[in-house]
Parts: C-alpha cells; structure tokens; sequence
C-alpha cells in the first residue's frame, strides 16, 4: 500500500506525489498531487488486486465532496 511522500506515476504519465490518506468505510483513500507545475489534484481510491496497487480516480461529484468534507477534517485535527 501506498506511504504519504511516495511519487506515483499515474496513467495520464504525470508524478504525483500522495499528501494524505483516508481510510473511510472500508475504502482507503489516497490524496495525489502533481509535484510539477501547473498543480494538479487527484483524489483516487487504492484498491490492492493481486501485488499490484490499483488507483481508481474518483469521479462521482458526491463521493468526491464526501470525501474531501473528511479529508478537510482529518486534516484539522492533525
């Protein structure tokens, strides 16, 4: 599983590197930024198949707002 401050190369061939992570209703969740200009940001879910780690982009405008909501306060309380 993914570490906050490991570099990840995602499909779109862009490093991003992960800045937090969530682990909410048995889903754990991974914050991703680019480490290049312009930022970008990219909230996915990590899914283990086999050895390999499998990141899922989360598109779905409510789950996304749910999840950012919680990330927010995680975030607060550190």
């Amino acid at each position: 599983m993914l570490e906050v401050g490991e570099i990840v190369k995602l499909d779109d061939d862009k490093e991003y590197i992960v800045v937090n992570i969530m682990n909410l209703h048995n889903v754990r969740y991974v914050f991703l930024v680019t480490n290049s200009k312009p930022l970008e940001i990219v909230i996915a879910s990590e899914k283990l198949k086999g050895e390999e780690i499998v990141l899922e982009e989360v598109k779905d405008n409510e789950e996304l707002d749910y999840v950012l909501s919680k990330f927010s306060l995680t975030k607060d309380e550190d």
